[in-house]
């Protein structure tokens, strides 16, 4: 399947938890967007979750990983992190946090907002 309609498939809902959690390996931007925001919305967490957005955290080069504006997928993971709200996500987003600069926390700090609303 070709990455924007996998990227529907997965923001419709179709795909069952498991495929979900498998997009995480796909590198496309688009796909790994909605691959999070289906993980956010069901509350999945694991510890393949949490180490491969660990590993998505550093996709933060606008150039080649920007979403929206100014957020990249990298931001928007370490978001996801603070938003699972398990004690495991919430510890890694808060050593990821403590790493950022004022300018890509302020960054995470509105996608957690937004991701919460």
């Amino acid at each position: 399947m070709k990455p924007l309609s996998l990227s529907r498939e997965i923001r419709e809902g179709k795909l069952n938890d498991l495929e979900i959690i498998k997009c995480l390996d796909i590198h496309h931007n688009q796909v790994l967007v909605s691959a999070i925001d289906q993980i956010v919305s069901r509350k999945l967490c694991n510890e393949k979750i949490i180490s491969r957005l660990i590993e998505i955290s550093e996709f933060r080069d606008p150039k080649v990983n920007k979403l929206f504006g100014i957020d990249t997928i990298g931001h928007y993971s370490i978001a996801a992190l603070g938003t699972i709200n398990t004690p495991e996500s919430k510890l890694k987003y808060e050593e990821l946090m403590t790493n950022l600069d004022e300018w890509d926390k302020e960054i995470v700090i509105r996608i957690v907002n937004n991701m919460n609303n």
